[in-house]
């Protein structure tokens, strides 16, 4: 009797056990936390178009509650009564809007919470006010003629692709890239034995650029300086003398009359010097046995 009892409350305790998980995992596959502390509101919608329990609840995409009970009286203007669960550290101000809106393209509804800016609080069990959003397959239909309008760029730009992969001219320009290559490959490869030798060159121009300042270096810049600025001096003073009428340069130099006197003197000179050699014997005359008495 005892072993059979104890069998049954195996069997009964089992059962129980299977029961909770079931709970338990029923709940966490719908998104509810038991344990979690939520308050209750409830919003009425004209239609909800495929809104179900357990779908999400958010604020400007972070999700703070879910939709727990979904009602519905048809003989109401509005039948969908629908439960909402909001995390209970979340507040609720006046003028807040429970919105049904797509949650995606293929994901179905949730409801998107506007938060108002009153000064009160709406309080648990309350009912919120509600509103729809435009769905996203509308918005989307409205880019539409502009998608349309892409898409048939892009078909004009694979349509004149496909004509230039075709064309016999460019895959010949295409072959000759070839030899092109080649040879800019070679060119690439003779500058590189070209710049090998430049290290080198480098070195030996900086030792002669070096050489040839330690040279520059050796020469007394101060001294050469000076000594031509005296000669330029001199060479002013001279400049100056021969432009200066009361030298005898400068005078000769300035005055007309007296270059013609001087070179009509040396024109007399030198033609006085013509006569005595053709005619010596009439300026000198010399006796080898003396003169006639």
């Amino acid at each position: 009797m005892d072993r059979k009892i104890s069998k049954e409350l195996k069997i009964g305790l089992t059962f129980v056990i299977t029961i909770i998980i079931l709970f338990f995992g029923l709940n966490f596959l719908k998104g509810i936390n038991i344990f979690s502390s939520t308050n209750t509101y409830y919003a009425v919608y004209k239609d909800i178009d495929g809104l179900v329990p357990s779908n999400t609840v958010s604020i400007k995409g972070y999700k703070v509650g879910q939709v727990k009970k979904v009602r519905y009286n048809f003989n109401s203007e509005k039948p969908f009564l629908v439960e909402v669960t909001v995390n209970k550290d979340i507040k609720l101000p006046k003028g807040t809007v429970f919105y049904l809106a797509d949650e995606g393209l293929i994901s179905g509804k949730m409801i998107d919470i506007s938060l108002g800016t009153g000064s009160e609080l709406i309080k648990p069990k309350d009912t919120v006010p509600t509103d729809v959003r435009d769905p996203l397959t509308e918005k989307i239909s409205e880019y539409m003629p502009q998608i349309s309008s892409v898409i048939s760029n892009l078909e004009a730009i694979t349509h004149n692709v496909n004509v230039l992969l075709t064309d016999e001219s460019l895959k010949h320009a295409i072959g000759s890239l070839g030899p092109t290559v080649d040879n800019l490959n070679k060119t690439i490869n003779q500058l590189r034995a070209s710049t090998a030798s430049l290290p080198s060159t480098m070195d030996k121009f900086n030792g002669i650029a070096t050489t040839l300042d330690n040279k520059l270096n050796q020469f007394d810049v101060n001294a050469i300086m000076t000594k031509l600025n005296n000669t330029l001096a001199n060479a002013e003073n001279f400049t100056q003398k021969l432009n200066n009428r009361n030298s005898s340069l400068g005078l000769l130099l300035n005055d007309r009359t007296t270059y013609d006197k001087l070179n009509s003197t040396i024109q007399s000179a030198d033609n006085l010097l013509i006569d005595i050699k053709e005619n010596p014997k009439r300026y000198i005359n010399v006796s080898v046995f003396g003169s006639k008495k």
